[in-house]
């Protein structure tokens, strides 16, 4: 029974109660038959309300279990924009933004898939692949796609802060994606893999066309562009453990990490050749920027960075320490 039918029945017995009470206004009582028949038709409605509820309440939880699969699918900021009825599900419905894009794998898989049993093959790579979509998340980017062991992620969309923040945050992810594999590598060896497996990673940025793109039938929310196939060419030049980015990523991240020199890379693909730089990691974390004053017959030592550490304000705070141990009766 539809809903409307159910409130069309409610209506007509309030009609049947309001008539009954109108002709029997001036008796000033209802027959007993009459009562009794608005009882019968008041209790067939009430159950037939419940039933309802009862078939809607099913309906709504097979509905949140579909859903909740379906979330699995999709990333979580798509999947956010889809079901708040603000993104239009049909092919054209792209827009021309700058993005920060990432792509990674793992390198010599394939050589590595060889040597294995499908079962930890696939146990192997469910937990790299479950590990690197939590730090995905973490950094706000949006999964794109898995391609076998590659990862592609971009940052900026649907959820866009500023061009510096998305950048800084791809360069980061990569960076903490990087640690976690060490990590890995050492609970993977316990399980009996003896051979380490490796990442190598490319970040560019960039005006790219985003939105969905396929056919009536099926369709992606993926990104297309140059700064895309730059960041997948930068990742298979990458060396193992390596991130490489684009000019544009660095101009964005260079005052908080540390990168080598820019080189210029030939990349298939690209008519002249790219620069790019590689990331060693925070600028406050690389023991190359760290300067380090350290005296054990006096128990003095001192790790500063002189890019964040001026001399000028060093010697003052050397000077005020020496203040504050002199007025220090304690020591002698």
């Amino acid at each position: 029974m539809g809903q409307n039918d159910l409130f069309g029945k409610e209506q007509e017995l309030l009609d049947r109660a309001k008539a009954l009470l109108e002709s029997h206004k001036s008796e000033g009582c209802v027959t007993i038959e009459d009562f009794q028949a608005l009882a019968t038709a008041y209790s067939e409605l009430l159950k037939q309300s419940s039933q309802l509820t009862r078939l809607s309440d099913k309906q709504q939880k097979r509905m949140n279990t579909l859903m909740d699969r379906l979330s699995r699918y999709v990333p979580p900021p798509i999947y956010k924009k889809i079901t708040s009825g603000k993104e239009k599900v049909e092919t054209g419905t792209t827009r021309r933004v700058k993005l920060s894009i990432f792509f990674s794998d793992i390198k010599g898989f394939s050589w590595h898939s060889t040597k294995m049993e499908g079962e930890a093959l696939t146990a192997i790579l469910n937990s790299y692949l479950e590990e690197m979509t939590h730090i995905i998340f973490k950094h706000g980017g949006t999964l794109d796609k898995y391609i076998g062991d590659a990862i592609v992620v971009f940052f900026g969309d649907p959820d866009f802060s500023s061009d510096a923040e998305h950048a800084r945050r791809a360069v980061m992810m990569a960076l903490e994606m990087r640690q976690r594999m060490t990590e890995l590598q050492h609970k993977w060896f316990e399980l009996g893999f003896p051979e380490p497996l490796h990442i190598r990673m490319g970040i560019s940025t960039g005006f790219v066309n985003v939105g969905n793109f396929g056919s009536s039938e099926h369709m992606d929310y993926t990104v297309i562009g140059a700064p895309v196939n730059m960041a997948a060419r930068l990742q298979a030049e990458a060396a193992e453990d390596q991130i490489l980015i684009s000019h544009e990523t660095w101009s964005f991240v260079k005052d908080v990490l540390d990168c080598t020199e820019g080189r210029y890379y030939d990349l298939k693909g690209f008519y002249n050749p790219v620069l790019a730089y590689e990331v060693k990691g925070l600028k406050l974390q690389s023991p190359e920027r760290q300067r380090v004053i350290e005296d054990d017959s006096s128990g003095i030592y001192l790790r500063y960075d002189p890019q964040k550490l001026s001399r000028d304000t060093l010697l003052d705070i050397i000077h005020k320490l020496e203040n504050d141990l002199s007025g220090d009766p304690s020591i002698e």
